[in-house]
């Protein structure tokens, strides 16, 4: 998996043909992988939820070591009846998911988590639930807990559950996954070009031309933070 960035350095050096002579630097970095057994990397990490009225079960309560599934012990979060309820729990670093392991409620309201979606990914558009689809929860007892396989990479997992008029109940929520060690490798080119390059339109469209950046691969405009 390979990520690329590319960043002026220089800024134009007018040439007497009228063209632009730019100096750049390219990063690519690619996903080295570890030695290291997967942990339930969820305990170092920061939850949230859609809105809720239950002051007792905040989003943390899903990544508290705690799988009691009596939800009056204050052990299982909890969101209101809302269009698409979401929880989210930020890694706060990368890493290579391979399983997602979700209790249920086991007092009562077992069926609340059915329809329930897992997704990864380190977008935060839509509060991150738009990120690739792990796992799609169709059924699940009472008091039962269930380990979704996920060989993924990614910052945030979500759970979500797409539907109207809708309560999501997590009793916990475990992430295995290990950390994603980033080589990185710098090289700088030059090239010459008519078209203003700190123009973030002229200058997008000129990148994209550069043949080393092929479709398949991202490109990260490292001066203006727009991933592309």
């Amino acid at each position: 998996m390979m990520l690329k960035t590319m960043k002026i350095l220089y800024g134009c050096l007018l040439l007497l043909t009228g063209a632009c002579f730019w100096s750049c630097q390219v990063t690519a970095s690619s996903y080295a992988g570890s030695t290291s057994n997967p942990s339930n990397v969820a305990l170092g990490g920061y939850a949230t939820q859609s809105v809720s009225s239950y002051t007792e079960h905040y989003a943390s309560r899903s990544i508290d070591r705690n799988k009691d599934t009596n939800f009056h012990n204050y052990s299982c979060s909890t969101t209101d009846y809302v269009d698409s309820p979401w929880w989210r729990v930020d890694l706060l670093g990368l890493y290579e998911i391979s399983s997602v392991v979700i209790t249920n409620r086991g007092d009562c309201c077992s069926e609340r988590i059915i329809g329930a979606e897992i997704r990864i990914g380190n977008a935060l558009d839509n509060n991150g639930n738009n990120n690739p689809r792990c796992a799609v929860i169709s059924s699940m007892p009472a008091n039962l807990t269930i380990t979704n396989a996920c060989t993924m990479i990614g910052r945030y997992v979500n759970v979500v559950i797409p539907e109207t008029n809708r309560i999501l109940t997590l009793c916990e929520v475990e992430v295995y996954g290990i950390a994603v060690l980033i080589k990185k490798e710098n090289l700088r080119i030059k090239f010459h070009t008519t078209e203003n390059m700190t123009d973030s339109t002229a200058g997008d469209k000129v990148l994209q031309q550069v043949s080393m950046f092929d479709e398949e691969e991202t490109l990260v405009r490292a001066n203006s933070d727009i991933t592309q």
